[in-house]
């Protein structure tokens, strides 16, 4: 265990258990805002308030438990909508803050397209934004109801990252992606995309580090990852800087695609030579030893009787308030409205806990500041905060779940830590009988730990 210049033990009782199961959270669902019309995304701009985007063409603010009356964005003249074609989601630059810049990805009108636009802050109005638009990519679709993927996302390198769907129509029963755009490289269809929006303000530039930079090779520099189908929400994991992806499957699998933050670019997910890790469309495709298979499947229409068939995929919590959710990726179905939440194990394989919750039409998760988890609900336009138990039994905290600000772990029976606090910040662990520092457990330079045996607080 590697010792820092400055840490607290206020009691430690140490126990060499041979296996420490993790109790899965217990979620539940609390109405934090209702009156949003056909919620698309939720973001947080690094404060207290919620951003909202509305299919329709608006992005609002929920600020002090209310919805502004003023829209922060209004950009309804510009979109298509008819149900699906308008605002599929918009992120804030990292250095908002700073330089008050945004980004929206929406189907444009009267052409249908794909547009990726950048947007700033009005000038002395921090709850209104400036209506001049600067369009940085444009993706051109052939058909009006094909999917289109559409979430936009920072990642921890600072580049801007774009999901696409494959642009075919995905009825039931007819074959998915017929003209393969998934595993094309001419096109950016099916494809996670890469740009650095730092190089100049009415641009874009390529990542030094993106995959296919060879001169006239016919490849569209922009690709960074292939092989997707409808990959409708994806999420950093903001400890570790890992990508999930919730791709929306044809008829027989939803999956849950993962990379770690450290993996290669150039990825292939399948799609359409495979849904899921099952065989799907074309004898001759590239060896799959050359694919990265889902993280995790499971039964879609065909093979659930049509009870679920649209992953929505979420986040890996990483808040202070449920410390039984930390670590857990939560996603659910828009279809079924079930919600499930998924470990991985630092030793391989993971662990996936069905919730007796349900929502009608999940459609998006969100994280605000500090880095709790809300959901929204497509239908009936309600914002829900996620919740957990905030005294479990038991928590396993592993190599995967590195602490990076202030936090509190409380768990009525035992706490078992191989994790690593990342940063000079203050950590306590509480515990009724056990607090466990196994070997792998580290705390950086500055840090100050408290390990105590004692009862959790009254929850508030």
């Amino acid at each position: 265990m590697n010792t820092p210049n400055k840490y607290t033990f206020y009691f430690i009782s140490f126990f060499f258990l041979t296996k420490i199961y993790a109790q899965p959270p217990t979620l539940s669902l609390e109405i934090y805002q209702t009156g949003l019309t056909r919620p698309t995304n939720i973001q947080s701009a690094g404060d207290s308030r919620l951003f909202v985007s509305e299919i329709g063409g608006k992005i609002k603010i929920i600020q002090n438990n209310s919805i502004l009356s003023t829209p922060f964005l209004d950009i309804s003249s510009k979109v298509e909508d008819t149900q699906w074609a308008g605002i599929n989601s918009f992120a804030f630059h990292p250095n908002y803050a700073e330089n008050g810049r945004f980004y929206v990805l929406y189907i444009r009108k009267p052409d249908n397209v794909v547009q990726l636009s950048q947007f700033r802050k009005s000038v002395g109005n921090a709850n209104l934004a400036d209506t001049t638009e600067t369009r940085l990519l444009t993706i051109p679709h052939v058909l009006n109801i094909g999917h289109r993927g559409g979430a936009i996302c920072f990642g921890a390198d600072g580049y801007l990252y774009i999901s696409t769907g494959d642009d075919a129509d995905g009825g039931r029963g007819t074959v998915g992606d017929p003209f393969n755009n998934a595993q094309n490289l001419s096109k950016l269809f099916g494809k996670v995309l890469r740009i650095d929006v730092n190089a100049n303000n009415n641009t874009y530039a390529i990542p030094a580090s993106n995959p296919y930079q060879m001169p006239n090779d016919g490849i569209r520099d922009e690709i960074w990852a292939r092989g997707l189908r409808n990959p409708w929400r994806m999420s950093f994991d903001r400890s570790t800087g890992d990508l999930w992806i919730g791709d929306n499957g044809q008829d027989g699998w939803e999956e849950i695609d993962f990379l770690a933050k450290d993996a290669p670019s150039g990825a292939n997910f399948g799609w359409r030579c495979y849904e899921g890790n099952h065989r799907y469309l074309q004898p001759v495709c590239e060896d799959s030893i050359s694919m990265t298979f889902p993280l995790h499947e499971y039964a879609g229409f065909t093979n659930n009787g049509g009870a679920g068939r649209s992953v929505i995929g979420g986040f890996v919590y990483r808040g202070q308030q449920f410390p039984a959710m930390y670590g857990h990726y939560i996603y659910a179905d828009y279809i079924s409205g079930n919600f499930w939440a998924l470990r991985r194990n630092p030793n391989g394989g993971y662990q996936n806990a069905a919730q007796s919750i349900s929502l009608s039409s999940p459609v998006t998760f969100g994280e605000d500041w500090q880095g709790e988890l809300y959901t929204a609900s497509f239908s009936n336009g309600n914002i829900y905060k996620i919740k957990a138990q905030n005294c479990p039994s038991s928590i396993t905290l592993t190599s995967f779940d590195p602490i990076t600000s202030n936090n509190t772990f409380n768990a009525s029976n035992s706490i078992n830590a191989t994790n690593a606090i990342a940063n000079a910040i203050n950590v306590t662990y509480t515990a009724g009988n056990s607090v466990e520092l196994k070997p792998g457990f580290t705390a950086a330079q500055g840090s100050v730990f408290s390990a105590k045996i004692g009862t959790c607080p009254t929850a508030p």
